[in-house]
C-alpha cells in the first residue's frame, strides 16, 4: 500500500511576532553576506496519509509540549552539543497526528507518492545539531532539513520552496540523504 504525501509550507514565524522579527533580521543578514535581495522564509511541514490517517512530522524543542498524540522518534541538540545537555536545548523529532493546517500555509504542491512505511524511516535521521553545519554540507540542519532528506531518500527531488521564498536547510536535508 502506498501513501500520498503533501509538502506544505508555513511562513516562518506567523504565529508569533517574536520568531517572525528575529528571522527577517537573520534572512536580511545572510541575504547580504551572500550579495543577494532577502527572500520570505518558510518552514516544510510533510502530511502523510495512509488509509485515511493523516500524520505530520514535527522538529520543535523538547520543553513545552503537552504529550498529545505524538510517537517520538529522535532527539537532538540545538546550537551546540554541549548546550544540547541542557534540555533547554534539544529539539524532538516526532510524528503527530495533523490538525487542519493554519491559515498561515501556502498552497501546497502536488500529492507525492510515497510508500505506506515511509514516516518509520525517520529513525535513521542523523541527529545533527540544529542550527550548525555539523555535516559539512555548507548549510545548517534544521527541520526542513528532515523533510527534504526523508524526500531524496525516496526519489522525490523536484519538490522545493515556492517561488520568492526560502526554505534555511532543505539542500543539507538533500546532500546529506545523497551520502
Amino acid at each position: 500500500m502506498d501513501a500520498v504525501a503533501r509538502v506544505e509550507w508555513a511562513q516562518v514565524g506567523a504565529g508569533g511576532h517574536v520568531a517572525w522579527r528575529t528571522s527577517a533580521w537573520w534572512e536580511r543578514l545572510v541575504a547580504a553576506r551572500e550579495h543577494r535581495a532577502p527572500q520570505r522564509l518558510v518552514h516544510a511541514v510533510l502530511e502523510v496519509a495512509v488509509d485515511g490517517a493523516v500524520q505530520s512530522i514535527d522538529m520543535a524543542p523538547t520543553w513545552g509540549r503537552s504529550a498529545g498524540a505524538r510517537r517520538v522518534v529522535l532527539s537532538g541538540p540545538v546550537g551546540s552539543r554541549l548546550l544540547g545537555r541542557c534540555p533547554l536545548f534539544r529539539y524532538e523529532l516526532r510524528v503527530v497526528d495533523a490538525p487542519a493546517p493554519p491559515s498561515h500555509v501556502l498552497p501546497v504542491g502536488d500529492e507525492l507518492p510515497l510508500p505506506a512505511d515511509v514516516l518509520d524511516d525517520l529513525v535513521l535521521v542523523p541527529p545533527l545539531t540544529w542550527g550548525r553545519d555539523e555535516a559539512r554540507v555548507g548549510e545548517m540542519w534544521t527541520s526542513n532539513s528532515v523533510v527534504s532528506w526523508l524526500l531524496e531518500r525516496h526519489g522525490v527531488t523536484t519538490v522545493g520552496p515556492p517561488p520568492g521564498h526560502r526554505a534555511p536547510g532543505w539542500d543539507a536535508g538533500r546532500r546529506v540523504a545523497r551520502r
